[in-house]
């Protein structure tokens, strides 16, 4: 699943237009690795057609100070990888003043909170669709929650998805995990990861 490397022009949150009514596919990400893994889950057509669906690259910083940390769109690469989205939106700027480490709605607060996002990235009515890193965690978690509707897939950029899950999953969210992506670091091993969900 080699990146395409055709550079490009940057999407951004003022090309989007309001009449759009297709699923919406929100891509989280908090590392350039990560960026580049789920590049190459797109170039390899893991997600459908690109027409067929709004792509928005949802970027968190979840350094302990997130303020001091390397942003992402200043990273060698990301311009090339940003391309392949149809907007870019920030995750921190959202729950602003909230750590995205630290920050989850309570299952209450779910349907107001999506209600908040949807109005926040223009989303509208459509369905969304996420794909997460991490999702035992927030802000992965945090994600599923505010959307409780939504299909998820998660994906790996290191060995970590070789170990097991390392904290439950409520199962609200567990059953609608589809799938775990995966860069094949060691061929031949199956990843643990969710594998006690009966997640592939």
């Amino acid at each position: 699943m080699a990146p395409d490397t055709t550079s490009g022009t940057v999407p951004t949150p003022a090309s989007w237009t309001p009449s759009d009514t297709r699923p919406v596919q929100v891509f989280q990400v908090s590392t350039l690795y990560g960026a580049a893994t789920l590049a190459a889950a797109l170039d390899a057509g893991l997600f459908g057609p690109r027409e067929d669906a709004r792509r928005l690259l949802l970027v968190s910083r979840n350094a302990e100070i997130p303020e001091t940390a390397l942003r992402l769109e200043t990273m060698t690469g990301y311009d090339r990888i940003a391309t392949r989205f149809d907007g870019v939106l920030d995750w921190n700027e959202t729950i602003h003043p909230y750590h995205p480490a630290a920050w989850a709605p309570r299952p209450e607060e779910a349907p107001l909170w999506q209600r908040v996002l949807r109005t926040a990235w223009d989303l509208g009515d459509a369905p969304v669709e996420l794909a997460v890193e991490s999702i035992q965690v927030n802000p992965a978690k945090a994600l599923a929650v505010a959307f409780a509707e939504s299909s998820v897939h998660v994906y790996a950029d290191g060995l970590m998805s070789y170990g097991p899950t390392r904290n439950d999953l409520a199962q609200s969210v567990a059953c609608r995990v589809r799938r775990v992506l995966h860069l094949d670091l060691v061929p031949g091993l199956r990843p643990l990861l969710l594998s006690e969900y009966d997640v592939e």
